[in-house]
C-alpha cells in the first residue's frame, strides 16, 4: 500500500492542470512533458514545462495504477510552492533534501560529482524499500547544483 492516496496535495487541481492523451503508459506521480504530437510523454530529466501525472480516477484507477497508453491523463502544473506526492525509487529521503528528475521519477540529488537541476525539496523523512511516493514542495525555478 502506498504512503499517499492522491498525487495533488495542495488541492489546486481544478485550475492548475492540462489534459492530454498519453504517448505511453504513465504512472501517477511520474513527471511528464507534452511532446511534439501533443501527448503526455514521460520526462527523463528536468526540462521545459513539466507536469506531474495524476491518478486516472475518471477511469476508476487509483494512485498505483498506470494510465494506459492512448488514454486521457491529467497533468498537474509543476509550479512554485505546489505540493505533490511523487514516485521515487527505493531509498532514504530526508526533510528538505533537494530533489531532481531521473527517468521520470523523483530522485534525491546525488552527492557525487555532477550537475543536477533541483525541482523541489522533500517534505518527508522516510526510507522506502520499493518504488513509493514522497511529498515534495516545488521550488521557484530549477537551479543547477554541482
Amino acid at each position: 500500500m502506498p504512503r499517499y492516496r492522491r498525487v495533488n496535495i495542495d488541492g489546486k487541481s481544478l485550475y492548475k492542470t492540462e489534459t492530454r492523451k498519453t504517448a505511453a503508459a504513465l504512472y501517477p506521480g511520474a513527471f511528464a512533458v507534452i511532446n511534439g504530437s501533443n501527448l503526455f510523454a514521460q520526462a527523463t530529466t528536468p526540462v521545459g514545462r513539466m507536469y506531474v501525472v495524476d491518478s486516472a480516477y475518471h477511469e476508476g484507477l487509483g494512485i498505483t495504477d498506470q494510465v494506459p497508453s492512448g488514454h486521457s491523463a491529467i497533468g498537474n502544473y509543476l509550479e512554485e510552492g505546489r505540493e505533490f506526492a511523487v514516485r521515487v525509487a527505493a531509498g532514504t529521503y530526508t526533510k528538505d533534501q533537494p530533489i531532481t528528475v531521473v527517468a521520470g521519477l523523483a530522485a534525491a540529488v546525488p552527492t557525487a560529482a555532477g550537475t543536477y537541476k533541483v525541482i523541489g525539496y522533500s517534505q518527508d523523512a522516510v526510507t522506502t524499500t520499493a518504488v513509493d511516493f514522497i511529498r515534495i514542495r516545488v521550488r521557484a525555478d530549477s537551479v543547477t547544483v554541482s
